[in-house]
């Protein structure tokens, strides 16, 4: 009876840690390691579009988190989006979001439906202000220096930087899946240990 109480027990945290390990995995496009108070600002760009070229690093594609900055009363104004697939030069996804709904500073999500097979190809993510001016809207923090298998333009104008932009891939994550058993494994055995030793 014991026996099978510890066999049940392990199936069911191996299902709430497959469970658990189904996460929102992000990818840095940017140098993380630079010190973010190098990063630089688009500014509320009111005419015409940011558009940060990068390659994917995973095999689907289910939207992307930026650092935004929020300007002045941005109650009326809305975030236009889309994907780009360079490859077939056409939008794949797209998606609005009212600026209000935007924390300043914070990485805001930008969802779309999932993109398949998406590893190693080359997209282009592109924001859009509507309804701002100079003095309300959205810019987006980038820091001034270009990754490798990126291209920052802002209004037209290649710009020498990179977005502070991850992919976002919902998927079953190993890394995380491990070390949530190596933690539940940890505790068990601490807990036994000190069972034994107070017994």
């Amino acid at each position: 009876m014991k026996k099978l109480k510890n066999v049940i027990g392990i199936i069911i945290v191996l299902i709430l840690a497959f469970v658990y390990a189904h996460i929102a995995k992000p990818n840095n496009i940017y140098d993380k390691k630079v010190d973010n108070s190098e990063y630089l600002s688009t500014g509320v760009v009111c005419e015409g579009v940011i558009e940060q070229r990068f390659i994917c690093a995973e095999d689907t594609l289910d939207g992307v988190k930026a650092k935004v900055q929020v300007i002045g009363d941005v109650r009326d104004v809305r975030v236009k989006y889309r994907l780009i697939d360079n490859q077939l030069g056409q939008s794949v996804a797209e998606g609005e979001v009212s600026a209000a709904e935007i924390k300043p500073s914070k990485f805001f999500e930008f969802s779309f439906d999932t993109i398949n097979d998406a590893r190693g190809k080359e997209y282009t993510i592109v924001f859009e202000n509507k309804n701002a001016d100079e003095n309300r809207g959205i810019g987006i923090f980038f820091q001034p220096m270009t990754q490798n298998g990126t291209e920052l333009t802002i209004s037209g104008n290649r710009t020498e930087g990179t977005l502070i932009l991850k992919t976002i891939t919902d998927r079953f994550d190993f890394e995380t899946f491990a070390v949530l058993l190596v933690f539940v494994v940890y505790t068990v055995v601490f807990m036994k240990f000190l069972y034994r030793l107070f017994r």
